[in-house]
C-alpha cells in the first residue's frame, strides 16, 4: 500500500511539473508572438510617417453641383465642398522676413471630368496697376505624378492681376524645368483649357478687401500628361501648392508652408514641399434608403496612417488580455 501510495505521489509531481513547464512554453511562445505584434505595428507606422506628405492631405468631395467661375462664390454652389481653412505667411523674396499673415480658406470638389477650386484670401490690399511690378498673382500648382519631384510639364492654374501679363488671360500653367519656372502653355503653343475669375470685394487701389479665384481644370488636358494633368481614373493622389504673391512688395505666401524654409518662393520650385491632394470617384447610390458602402482603394502609403495608429490601439489591448486569459487557464 505504501509503495502505491508513493508511485502515485510521484506521478502527480511529474504531472504537475509538465503542466508547469507546458505553461511556461504557452507563456514564452504567446510572449513572442506578441512582441511580433509590436514590432510590426510600430514598423508600419514609422514607414507611414516617414512617408508622409507636408501637411494634412486636403480630400477632394465629390460635385453635385457644377459652379459658375466667375470668380463670385454664390449661394450653393461650393455647398457639397470640401473647405479647408488656412493661413498665409507673406515672407520677403530677398531674406525670408515675415512681413505680414493673411487668412485664407481653400474650395475643392471634383467630378469625372472636372476639378473645381476656389480660393479666398482675406483682408488683403488691391494691386493690378503696372508701375514697378506693382500687382499680385496666384496660383494652384501640382506636381501631377506624386513623386514628390518638380518635373518639365506639370500643370498648374494661376492668374497676374496686372491685365497687360501674360498669365492674366492665359491662365494653364506649366513647369518649365529648363528655365526653373512656372510658364503659360500657350507661351509654348499649347491650349488654355482650365477656366479662372478672379474678383476683389473693394476694387480701388490699395484698398483693403478680400481676393476670391475661383477655377475649373480639367482632369485630362487636350496637351496630354507633359503640359496638363491626365487623371483617367479615381482615386488620384497629387501633390498640389496654393501661392499667393505681391509683386510690388516682394513678397509670398504657400500652403502648405514647409516650416523649414523662409523664402516661401523657393517651395513653389520644390516638389518635396508639395501637400496631398485627392481626388475621389463618386460615391455608390443609397441602397433602400440606406447609403451603401463607400470603397476607395488607397494607393498612397500615407494615407494609411491613421489605420495603423487603428490597429495599434486595438490589436495591443487583445493580445495582453489573451495573453492573460491564456496564462489563467493554464494555472487552473
Amino acid at each position: 500500500m505504501s509503495t502505491g501510495h508513493n508511485y502515485y505521489k510521484r506521478e502527480r509531481r511529474r504531472v504537475g511539473i509538465l503542466k508547469k513547464r507546458g505553461s511556461v512554453l504557452a507563456l514564452m511562445r504567446l510572449k513572442r508572438k506578441f512582441s511580433l505584434v509590436i514590432v510590426l505595428v510600430s514598423f508600419l507606422m514609422i514607414v507611414s510617417i516617414a512617408s508622409a506628405d507636408l501637411g494634412t492631405p486636403v480630400t477632394s468631395s465629390w460635385a453635385y453641383s457644377t459652379p459658375n467661375i466667375n470668380g463670385d462664390l454664390a449661394g450653393g454652389e461650393w455647398t457639397d465642398a470640401t473647405v479647408r481653412d488656412f493661413t498665409l505667411e507673406m515672407r520677403s523674396r530677398s531674406d525670408g522676413f515675415l512681413v505680414e499673415t493673411l487668412n485664407a480658406r481653400f474650395y475643392v470638389k471634383n467630378d469625372e471630368t472636372y476639378i473645381y477650386t476656389a480660393v479666398k484670401i482675406f483682408n488683403d490690399d488691391y494691386d493690378v496697376q503696372n508701375f514697378i511690378w506693382g500687382w499680385d498673382g496666384f496660383g494652384l500648382l501640382f506636381e501631377d505624378n506624386h513623386d514628390h519631384v518638380l518635373a518639365q510639364g506639370d500643370n498648374g492654374e494661376g492668374v497676374h492681376t496686372y491685365s497687360g501679363s501674360v498669365w492674366y488671360a492665359n491662365n494653364d500653367l506649366y513647369f518649365n524645368a529648363t528655365l526653373n519656372s512656372w510658364d503659360a502653355d500657350t507661351q509654348v503653343g499649347k491650349t488654355n483649357d482650365g477656366a479662372l475669375a478672379w474678383s476683389h470685394t473693394d476694387p480701388v487701389e490699395e484698398a483693403l478687401g478680400d481676393w476670391t479665384f475661383e477655377m475649373r481644370i480639367p482632369l485630362v488636358g487636350t496637351d496630354g500628361d507633359t503640359y496638363d494633368l491626365a487623371i483617367t481614373s479615381l482615386p488620384k493622389t497629387v501633390g498640389f501648392k496654393i501661392w499667393f504673391f505681391e509683386m510690388d512688395e516682394g513678397m509670398d505666401g504657400v500652403y502648405p508652408d514647409d516650416p523649414a524654409e523662409n523664402k516661401n518662393a523657393l517651395e513653389v520650385k520644390d516638389g518635396a514641399t508639395f501637400g496631398n491632394l485627392v481626388f475621389v470617384p463618386e460615391p455608390p447610390p443609397p441602397v433602400g434608403g440606406i447609403a451603401g458602402p463607400i470603397v476607395i482603394q488607397i494607393t498612397e502609403i500615407n494615407l494609411l496612417a491613421p489605420l495603423f495608429l487603428l490597429a495599434s490601439i486595438i490589436i495591443c489591448p487583445m493580445a495582453l488580455i489573451a495573453i492573460l486569459v491564456k496564462f489563467k487557464k493554464k494555472k487552473l
